[in-house]
């Protein structure tokens, strides 16, 4: 990351203002006897259709932020590119946060005279982060106000929606301003801004073929659809999170599993900023059972699920501290993200700070998930194109949505890119960073995998991957407050449904001894462009777009083959994704396993086969195969650590050629002799 705006100005002044600082250094904190400077934040921008409507009440609390820059941000940098790099010498070899901090963290003097500073005005610090790159202040207006130099003001939206903002930029001592990188939480602007669509009540889905309350999809639903495989050997060694702006009803999560048929996974609420954790909105509410609904649908052998919480604060601050809390626990290997908003609404300073608090998430080896957006191409403020913040960040993997279409027994029969603007009900978000230029894993030799099918080969392109956001195609969610069971979609669904996939991933990886995946997209864009490929990995979604000429008139992106705007590369084939991806590292060594031996089958019945061998050092684990002798056609290979396996699925009556391959984290050896086998009748 390159130095702010600020700190370049501040070591241009450094000469002039260095006696003034001296002479101050001795002297109580105070307006009149230190030179000031202005520090970018947060307010201050014009909003469209606000009334001012008088000034904020000076005992209101507020939380701000002051953001701190890393010591190294180049380090970090390419710390992240090298532990996601398959066959460096750093590949998964992840830092705790407080090995983070000692590395890359925000300087501790500078954090220590910034809480004192705080204090002697009147604020109160707030949860200290390990890497310090984050401070929350809380205080009542007036204090913040003397604090920053600035006046609260009261508005109210043409919606009705009333918020308060700093008049100006804040201004602070040059010693102090030198030691930050910005301020966030000067605006309640942007309070709620979850991502999710609820079918109106009466309406049913379409095909209306599920089999939840109201031909809304369950849980069996998905799995069944994306070839979802039970979570890999052990069971309940994956924790999830999701950061959520209020409360939700554990009674209501309670409901749906029992629904649902999946025994009870812990859901442990982790308060941010001190919230209560009460519910305090039903839109809130409906998004975070959605949330957690959706990662105990596809990974059911979850151990726990964090839920981050704060509703008291602004979008900006909430977020920037539930993402900190997240990189301070290293608690959950995968985590989801369902809110957002434009680029140009969540401003410059906020967008900066996320991306120095997702940097050491990727550092630490935790991955996660935004959905790309609710309103097509054009997000929150039509007609112009826009993609959402943090969907947009480099180091997440961005989640657009589809319309997701089963046959009988829930079988996968096709998908589009999801577009019901025309009905109001919503479309996958996509489109082109204004901010951020293109990620290297967005680009393929030289080549960006991006510009097919009408992407950007400068900037960042959204979203990465897709899942099922239709509401006319939606899940079924118990929200007592909102009525009982609803119909939901919006990308709000489909980034948990990513999320909790990538846990399964993640214990077959860590199953076989390759340690956390980490950081999802360096991988994911490797198979999309085909460097890494065994088993059918997407569906590639070719149809659809996310625009509506007719009613902004300008076109959205286009669906196509490979990579596009509207839905990335598309949603997955579980099996076959889960499996290239935790083979990835593997498949790029070069010390091949020795190969089992005495492989023989042990028991045969008219749908399955079991065989047995004996295992060589070196081994880690090994994959399975049968393939229909007559007609070739493959069954997705099982991935065990034991030295015998069980292909089930298969026909009876036929004749099945299987073998075995041993994998271990210096690659994937040639398969065993084939043995054949005839299924009973």
């Amino acid at each position: 990351m390159r130095p702010s705006d600020t700190q370049k100005r501040l070591r241009n002044t450094a000469s002039f203002v260095a006696l003034a600082v001296v002479a101050t250094m001795a002297l109580p904190y105070s307006a009149s006897a230190e030179s000031k400077i202005a520090i970018e934040s947060d307010a201050g921008a014009p909003h469209a259709g606000s009334k001012l409507i008088g000034r904020t009440e000076p005992g209101r609390r507020i939380t701000i932020v002051l953001t701190l820059p890393s010591r190294d941000p180049a380090g970090a940098e390419e710390f992240v590119r090298r532990v996601g790099q398959p066959g460096d010498s750093l590949y998964h070899r992840y830092l705790t946060p407080e090995q983070y901090a000692a590395r890359f963290g925000a300087d501790k003097s500078d954090y220590t005279a910034l809480v004192a500073w705080a204090r002697a005005h009147g604020l109160t610090p707030g949860e200290a982060y390990t890497a310090r790159t984050v401070l929350p202040l809380s205080g009542s207006v007036g204090a913040v106000e003397a604090a920053l130099g600035v006046t609260f003001r009261n508005y109210v939206k043409d919606t009705g929606e009333t918020y308060y903002e700093a008049d100006r930029a804040a201004t602070l001592p040059v010693e102090i301003a030198g030691k930050i990188s910005g301020i966030i939480g000067l605006t309640s602007y942007s309070h709620f801004r979850p991502l999710l669509r609820t079918l109106p009540a009466g309406m049913r889905p379409r095909p209306d073929n599920g089999t939840g309350p109201g031909g809304a999809l369950s849980a069996s639903d998905l799995r069944t659809a994306y070839s979802i495989p039970v979570q890999y050997f052990a069971p309940k060694t994956q924790t999830l999170a999701v950061f959520e702006q209020g409360g939700f009803a554990a009674s209501d999560v309670a409901t749906y599993l029992k629904k649902m048929a999946i025994a009870t996974v812990p859901v442990a609420v982790r308060s941010v900023d001190g919230y209560s954790g009460a519910i305090n909105d039903p839109d809130i509410e409906l998004e975070a059972v959605l949330d957690i609904d959706m990662q105990l649908a596809v990974n059911p052998a979850a151990k726990k699920i964090i839920v981050y919480e704060d509703g008291a604060d602004s979008f900006q601050v909430a977020l920037l501290d539930g993402l900190s809390a997240m990189a301070k626990d290293k608690a959950a290997q995968s985590i989801s993200i369902s809110y957002g908003q434009d680029e140009a609404l969540q401003g410059k300073t906020a967008i900066a700070a996320e991306n120095t608090v997702l940097t050491q998430l990727a550092a630490q080896g935790q991955a996660v998930f935004v959905s790309s957006g609710d309103s097509g191409a054009y997000g929150d403020s039509p007609p112009s194109l826009n993609v959402s913040d943090p969907a947009s960040q480099p180091k997440v993997t961005a989640v657009g949505g589809t319309s997701l279409f089963t046959g009988p027994s829930g079988r996968y029969e096709a998908e589009i890119t999801w577009n019901d603007l025309g009905l109001g009900y919503g479309a996958s978000g996509g489109g082109v960073s204004t901010v951020w230029k293109i990620p290297t894993y967005q680009v393929s030799f030289g080549t960006p995998v991006t510009t097919t099918n009408g992407g950007s080969a400068k900037y960042r392109n959204v979203p990465d991957v897709a899942a099922n956001a239709d509401p006319l195609t939606g899940v079924a969610v118990y929200s007592a407050i909102n009525g009982g069971w609803v119909t939901v979609g919006g990308t709000s669904a489909s980034a948990p449904i990513w999320a909790s996939f990538y846990s399964i991933a993640n214990a077959g990886s860590e199953g076989l001894g390759f340690g956390a995946l980490g950081f999802a997209n360096p991988t994911i864009y490797s198979l999309g462009t085909g460097l890494q490929y065994f088993y059918p990995d997407f569906n590639d979604i070719v149809d659809g777009s996310n625009g509506d000429p007719t009613k902004y008139g300008v076109g959205g992106f286009n669906a196509g083959t490979y990579y596009d705007n509207t839905t990335g590369w598309g949603s997955f084939n579980g099996r076959g994704l889960s499996l290239d991806i935790i083979l990835f590292s593997a498949n790029i060594g070069t010390n091949r396993p020795p190969l089992p031996t005495g492989v023989k089958a042990t028991a045969i019945t008219s749908t399955s086969v079991t065989l047995q061998w004996t295992p060589k050092k070196g081994d880690a684990g090994f994959l399975v195969y049968a393939d229909n002798y007559q007609t070739e056609a493959a069954v997705p290979p099982v991935l065990v650590t034991t030295d015998s396996a069980t292909v089930t699925g298969l026909t009876p009556s036929t004749y099945y050629k299987m073998w075995v391959q041993p994998i271990s984290s210096g690659g994937i050896n040639r398969q065993t002799p084939f043995i054949y086998v005839t299924t009973s009748k």
